[in-house]
């Protein structure tokens, strides 16, 4: 699942294409699934979802999913 790939990706900056290719989700350019599921593992894991401090989106990268004391 994404929170598990991008856990052992942990402190790296993981594209979209890579994400929905390690999960196995067929590569649609207008495909925004990724982007729902990073907002609601978000909600959970945030303490201030629309401030993220933990799964970042890096601008025109990806997502990132700080180490622990990165994110401290």
């Amino acid at each position: 699942d994404l929170l598990w790939t991008l856990a052992r990706n942990a402190g790296r900056v993981m594209s979209r294409e890579r994400l929905m290719s390690e999960l196995g989700i067929s590569l649609d350019s207008y495909d925004r699934s990724i982007d729902v599921h990073v907002s609601r593992i978000r909600q959970v894991i945030e303490d201030d979802p629309r401030r993220p401090r933990r799964l970042l989106t890096v601008r025109g990268s990806g997502y990132l999913l700080a180490r622990r004391q990165d994110a401290d």
